[in-house]
C-alpha cells in the first residue's frame, strides 16, 4: 500500500511540472527537448530505486514476522515434548508414572486324542495332556525401566498345580564393548524357540527334538547373560553374540542334582536383509553341562538354526510368510560309552489375510538317552485372530513313535492322533510376547 501511495504522489506533483514545460517548447527548441529527456530518466530511476526499497522493507517484514512464527512453534514444541518421557526422581517411587505395565494372559485348550495311553494323556513334562479341558497357564507379566540404564521383566506362571516364577531377571542397557548383560532368572538364547513362551509358539506345542532333549520347559535356569553386538561377519547386517552361565538342569539331558548343576550356553546370529521384504537368520547355538548326579559325565546339544522371513512392505496387516528350520545333535558321556543322537524340524507359517494363519510343522527326534529309539510327527494348524488379544488354533498332529521303557514308563508308546483346540487371550500392554 506504502508503495502505491509513493507512486501516485511522484507522478501527481512532479511529472505535470516536467510535462507542462515540455509540452510548449519540444517542436521549437531542441536543447529543452534534450533536457526533458535526461529529467524523465532521473525520474525514472528514482523511482526504480525507491521500488527496489520498499521491496526490501516488505521482504524484511515478511521474514522477521516467519521468524517469530518459528520461534513460537520451536517454544510449543519444546514444551509439548518436556512431558512425554518418564523422568526418575530419588525416593518417588510411588509415582503412578513409574508403575509397571502388567499383562495377563490365559491360555486354555481342549485336547481329543486316539491314545488310551494314562501316561501320554495325563499332563507330564512331555505331554500337556489330552481327552479333557486344561488350562495350560495363566501368566502375569511385570515390565518396567528401572532408571534410565537398566529395566527389569518378571513373569509369573500360575497352573492349576502350582505357581512360579517362569522368568524374573534385570538388564544393564547399551555397556562398554556393545553389550547387553542380564541377570537373574531367565531363558538363555538357544536355537530360534527357547526364548518363546508356549502361548506364542507357532504351533501348539514345541516340537519334538527340543522336548526330548530339554521337556517343555526348555533350557532355564538361574545366572548370568551377555549380550554382545559384534562387528558383521561373513557379509551380514548384523551380527551377535549371547553367552549364559545358569543353574537349570531339568532331568533331561543334564541333571538336576549335584552341587554344581551348572549349564554352559552360547549363541551366535547372523542377520541378513534379502530385500526389503525378505530377511534370513543363520544362528548356531550350543549348551553343555553335567548329565549324572555324581558329575561325572557331561552332555553336549548343538543348534543349527536357518529362518527365513518374508513381510511385504506396507502389507504385513495381510501377508507374511516363515520358514524356520533347526538340526540338533547332542552327545551324552555315560559309563559305558557315548550316545550320539539327532533331531531336525521344519516350520512354515502363512498369514492368509487380517485374520487368519495357517501352519505346518513336521518333527523328527532320536532320543537321547538311547539313539535307536525314535519318533517323528507331523502337525498342521489354523489360526484365527479375532483381535491383537485373542486368537483360537485348531490344530491336528499325527504322531509315530518307536520307542519302549522311556521317562520311568514302562511298556511301549502308541501311535496317536490328537486333535486340539487352542484359545488365548491377553490383557495389557504386552499381549502376546514372546519372552
Amino acid at each position: 500500500m506504502s508503495r502505491k501511495i509513493m507512486l501516485f504522489l511522484l507522478f501527481l506533483f512532479v511529472l505535470p511540472g516536467f510535462l507542462g514545460r515540455g509540452a510548449f517548447s519540444q517542436s521549437a527548441n531542441p536543447t529543452v527537448k534534450d533536457s526533458t529527456q535526461r529529467k524523465l530518466l532521473e525520474l525514472e530511476k528514482t523511482i526504480q530505486e525507491l521500488k527496489a526499497k520498499i521491496e526490501k522493507k516488505e521482504q524484511e517484514n515478511e521474514l522477521k514476522k516467519l521468524m517469530e512464527e518459528a520461534s513460537h512453534l520451536t517454544t510449543v514444541k519444546k514444551k509439548e515434548v518436556i512431558g512425554i518421557g518418564k523422568r526418575f526422581h530419588t525416593g518417588v517411587r510411588q509415582q503412578s508414572a513409574l508403575n509397571p505395565n502388567i499383562s495377563v494372559s490365559g491360555d486354555f485348550f481342549a485336547s481329543v486324542s486316539s491314545s488310551k495311553s494314562e501316561f501320554i494323556n495325563k499332563p507330564s513334562e512331555v505331554s500337556y495332556g489330552n481327552n479333557g479341558f486344561y488350562l495350560r497357564e495363566l501368566q502375569l507379566s511385570l515390565i518396567a525401566p528401572l532408571d534410565p540404564f537398566t529395566r527389569g521383566k518378571t513373569f509369573i506362571s500360575f497352573t492349576k498345580d502350582k505357581i512360579e516364577v517362569e522368568e524374573a531377571y534385570m538388564e544393564w542397557l547399551n555397556l562398554p564393548l556393545s553389550m547387553n548383560l542380564k541377570i537373574g532368572l531367565f531363558k538363555p538364547e538357544f536355537g530360534g524357540l527357547n526364548r518363546w513362551h508356549d502361548h506364542a509358539l507357532p504351533q501348539f506345542d514345541r516340537p519334538k527334538p527340543l522336548v526330548n532333549l530339554f521337556g517343555h520347559c526348555g533350557v532355564e535356569g538361574f545366572g548370568v547373560n551377555g549380550n554382545f553386538l559384534l562387528p558383521r561377519l561373513l557379509g551380514a547386517d548384523a551380527t551377535t553374540f549371547d553367552a549364559a552361565i545358569i543353574r537349570g538342569g531339568n532331568g533331561f539331558s543334564f541333571t538336576k542334582y549335584g552341587k554344581y548343576d551348572l549349564l554352559f550356553a552360547g549363541h551366535f546370529k547372523n542377520y541378513y536383509d534379502v530385500s526389503r521384504s525378505t530377511y534370513f537368520e543363520f544362528t548356531l547355538s550350543g549348551v553343555t553341562g553335567k548329565n549324572d548326579p555324581l558329575e561325572k559325565h557331561s552332555s553336549y546339544v548343538g543348534d543349527l538354526g536357518l529362518t527365513l522371513k518374508w513381510v511385504p512392505v506396507g502389507k504385513s496387516k495381510y501377508r507374511t510368510f516363515e520358514w524356520r528350520t533347526e538340526l540338533l545333535y547332542s552327545k551324552k558321556e555315560t559309563a559305558g560309552g557315548d550316545i550320539e543322537s539327532k533331531g531336525f524340524f521344519t516350520s512354515l507359517q502363512n498369514k492368509l489375510n487380517a485374520r487368519w494363519w495357517i501352519s505346518g510343522r513336521f518333527d523328527y527326534s532320536e532320543l537321547p538317552f538311547n539313539n535307536s529309539q525314535k519318533e517323528w510327527a507331523a502337525t498342521i494348524s489354523l489360526d484365527f485372530w479375532q483381535s491383537e488379544f485373542v486368537f483360537y488354533r485348531l490344530q491336528y498332529q499325527y504322531s509315530n513313535r518307536d520307542f519302549t521303557d522311556a521317562y520311568g514308563h514302562i511298556g511301549s508308546f502308541p501311535d496317536e492322533s490328537t486333535l486340539t483346540f487352542h484359545v488365548n487371550w491377553a490383557m495389557g500392554p504386552d499381549k502376546h510376547e514372546k519372552y
